[in-house]
């Protein structure tokens, strides 16, 4: 039984309750959570953003590879040595196609012609291995410096005006992934080029925001 106990982890939950008790001075109720946030005044469970910060905290402190902890982030898995052969196919693919991205996104990294990071940067792996260069990027600031004169000549843009020219934008970024699908002789991949690249964009947009590059 103790064997049995120590396998499904029981041990780890008498630890849990004891640490809940020294925390919130009591015992665990029906809906405590086992895993809760020690910073948190109150029973919360931890958050998947807290999970992930102290997991990679942890593979950082052990010396794991770098490309392991890109893994990871990307798909969630730890793959340990020797526990995860019996993986299901799609989950090895998974977790293959996230180590392969890790060295796509270096070795892009240490293209001459990539922008200064201090100018363009972003964790969006798509956007990190696409080839993004510094003329791109000149020509978009090109754009934005045609645009500016009219975005703020009084009254300014509208709120309304600018959802709309921002659809126009993602409209032609679309319609464009969409035909590379024909020029690049995958026509049916068409329709899921055009999806990744609206989703991408709202992604984007996003990361630019919270950046406050806007």
């Amino acid at each position: 039984m103790r064997k049995l106990a120590s396998r499904f982890g029981w041990r780890r939950i008498d630890g849990q309750r004891q640490r809940f008790r020294e925390k919130f001075g009591r015992d665990w109720g029906p809906n405590d959570p086992a895993f809760f946030d020690p910073d948190a005044p109150v029973p919360t469970r931890l958050s998947e953003v807290k999970v992930q910060a102290d997991v990679l905290d942890a593979m950082r402190k052990a010396g794991t590879p770098p490309e392991v902890m890109h893994a990871y982030k990307r798909t969630g898995l730890i793959r340990v040595e020797g526990l995860s052969e019996g993986w299901p196919p799609d989950r090895t693919a998974e977790w293959n196609q996230a180590i392969e991205e890790y060295f796509a996104i270096e070795a892009a990294s240490k293209d001459p012609d990539t922008p200064d990071p201090r100018e363009w940067t972003t964790e969006i792996p798509e956007l990190l291995v696409s080839g993004f260069t510094r003329q791109d990027l000149n020509k978009i600031h090109e754009i934005l410096h045609v645009i500016a004169p009219i975005e703020v000549r009084p009254p300014g843009l509208k709120v309304v005006q600018r959802i709309e020219l921002a659809a126009v934008f993602l409209a032609s970024a679309c319609d464009c992934a969409y035909d590379s699908a024909d020029a690049t002789g995958s026509p049916g991949e068409g329709p899921e080029l055009y999806a990744k690249t609206e989703e991408i964009v709202v992604r984007c947009a996003r990361e630019i925001y919270a950046d406050d590059r806007a």
